[in-house]
């Protein structure tokens, strides 16, 4: 989000989320919304001056951290969601990515399905309680991957995050496959992946060397610095656009994998990360954004 504040006026911008919204938020009601703008100043949002936005994330990493189901903190918490949710959906505000399309984007399952009914390669995929029906569809061995979020702090007190990995039914025997539900996946064997980025009508593809990487490239250090820009897929570009089209997404940073049959889209996610990729690139996409904000 900074590299595109950076590229935006101070006057007249507003950053909020959950955690901030107190601080940001002056006053709403049916007609109008009125935020601080980054240097302090209000900012009206109303029919005849309406505003753009772009929903990085909707609340910092921990922020409701603590918060026990049913507790004072979280009835506190629920209904500062409620209000943001009630700016979010504010007719006056044009979001690059509606926050309902958004959360529905999030869902793995439903970016399969909409890859699956747009004709775009993918791996086949697959929910079971048993494993032996998993091995049966998808063979052996195959891949598991969280459905939810991949990421938790633990009792420890540190984050963790869950990579993919290749498991076989034998693996999971006597795991309750629903308990925490994971998304299970044919292995694909990659010699090349693909982080393309999609704003608006715009793609950037950069390509990584799949030779030595563990099949969760996120797991090797050294792979966040080695991504490559290139122009060698341009159709996969067009089809990462199409697909962030029929899902509504304005903004995207979607995963392919190109093995011995081709490209094949694996997930996106509509507010990843992207300034690991090569500077040539994130200076390019982060202007995209400041230029669709400003409404050039």
């Amino acid at each position: 989000m900074a590299a595109v504040l950076d590229r935006l006026p101070r006057h007249g911008t507003v950053a909020v989320d959950a955690a901030s919204l107190s601080g940001t938020l002056r006053d709403l009601d049916l007609q109008h919304s009125t935020l601080l703008d980054r240097t302090g100043e209000p900012v009206h949002v109303s029919a005849r001056h309406p505003a753009r936005g772009w929903i990085r994330r909707l609340a910092p990493a921990g922020w409701d951290a603590g918060a026990v189901l049913g507790s004072h903190a979280t009835a506190r918490l629920a209904a500062r969601t409620a209000l943001l949710a009630a700016l979010l959906r504010d007719d006056r505000l044009t979001w690059l990515c509606p926050v309902d399309a958004l959360f529905t984007a999030e869902n793995k399952i439903v970016q399969c399905r909409a890859a699956h009914t747009a004709g775009v390669r993918t791996p086949k995929t697959a929910i079971s309680v048993n494993p032996s029906d998993l091995a049966a569809a998808l063979g052996e061995p195959f891949v598991i991957k969280p459905l939810g979020p991949g990421n938790f702090t633990g009792d420890d007190g540190h984050e963790h995050v869950v990579h993919a990995q290749t498991v076989t039914a034998a693996d999971l025997a006597g795991t309750d496959l629903l308990d925490a539900p994971f998304l299970a996946q044919e292995r694909l064997t990659a010699h090349t992946h693909l982080r393309i980025v999609t704003v608006g009508d715009r793609a950037w593809a950069a390509e990584l060397d799949a030779t030595g990487l563990p099949l969760d490239w996120r797991q090797s250090t050294s792979a966040h610095h080695a991504f490559r820009s290139s122009s060698r897929w341009p159709e996969t570009e067009q089809a990462a656009l199409d697909l962030a089209d029929r899902l509504g997404t304005g903004f995207t940073c979607q995963d392919w994998i190109v093995d011995a049959a081709g490209p094949a889209f694996l997930d996106l996610n509509p507010g990843g990360q992207w300034l690991f990729l090569p500077d040539s690139m994130t200076a390019q996409i982060a202007d995209c954004l400041a230029d669709w904000l400003r409404g050039a």
